[in-house]
């Protein structure tokens, strides 16, 4: 403690032998003033950008205005028209004709299911047909999943065909 009030001593000596602001040489800070807004400033300059904004817009419709009136006023002719339009379509010569397409080849037949695996317990069975899990009921593709049993998933199509699916020895 004693080496702490030692340094406090030592620090309050030196600070009455240096003042930090003579009264005589420096004079003391004053405070900031401030002044009023001034108004006119800001205001002045977004009146101005207005009104030239509204010239601007008074000039681009008083231009289209009078464009639309010119054309307007000739004789045959309304605002839409072009003064000169081309005809659309001139006929020359009949189109070609061309001979009827091939008929289109019928489509691929799908490849045929393939069993992947069953798993036949007497809670519930289930079936891996094409690296797609199923159970019985389960809609696969065109088929339905009629029955799974220890070897063999049976598929049935809407018209009533079925496929039995068996496991590869």
């Amino acid at each position: 403690m004693s080496r702490i009030n030692d340094a406090l001593k030592r620090a309050q000596r030196a600070q009455q032998k240096n003042p930090p602001f003579p009264d005589t040489k420096r004079p003391g800070l004053l405070p900031v003033q401030s002044r009023p807004g001034n108004v006119i400033g800001w205001i002045l300059p977004g009146v101005i950008g207005f009104l030239i904004v509204a010239a601007f817009l008074f000039i681009g419709m008083a231009l289209v205005t009078r464009t639309a009136t010119k054309a307007a006023d000739k004789p045959g002719l309304s605002a839409v028209q072009p003064a000169n339009p081309a005809p659309l379509f001139t006929p020359t010569a009949p189109p070609p004709v061309l001979p009827p397409a091939p008929p289109l080849p019928p489509p691929p037949p799908l490849p045929e299911p393939k069993l992947q695996g069953i798993v036949y317990a007497a809670t519930g069975s289930w079936a891996i047909v094409d690296g797609q899990t199923v159970h019985v009921g389960d809609q696969f593709g065109e088929f339905r999943v009629k029955e799974i049993s220890q070897r063999n998933v049976t598929l049935e199509k809407a018209d009533g065909s079925q496929k039995k699916l068996g496991l590869d020895k």
